[in-house]
């Protein structure tokens, strides 16, 4: 459950900084994210989703009784 719980903080981290974004950009605000920034946020929610597909398949593979390597792709 650890696993699960980092995850869900990462997801919290980064719907933050995307709220904190948009907010900004609708409010008529001065904040213009920097292209690095940008680059950072959409690297951030890969490895985001990476980490949902990979815990996703371990919990599935616990599931059903198999080992991760015996699930087909």
């Amino acid at each position: 459950m650890s696993g699960l719980r980092q995850i869900q903080g990462l997801a919290t981290n980064v719907n933050q900084i995307a709220y904190a974004m948009n907010r900004g950009v609708f409010t008529g605000d001065s904040y213009a994210p920097a292209r690095a920034e940008v680059e950072q946020l959409r690297n951030d929610v890969a490895e985001l989703r990476q980490q949902v597909r990979e815990f996703a398949r371990g919990r599935l593979a616990f599931q059903l009784g198999l080992d991760e390597e015996e699930l087909a792709d």
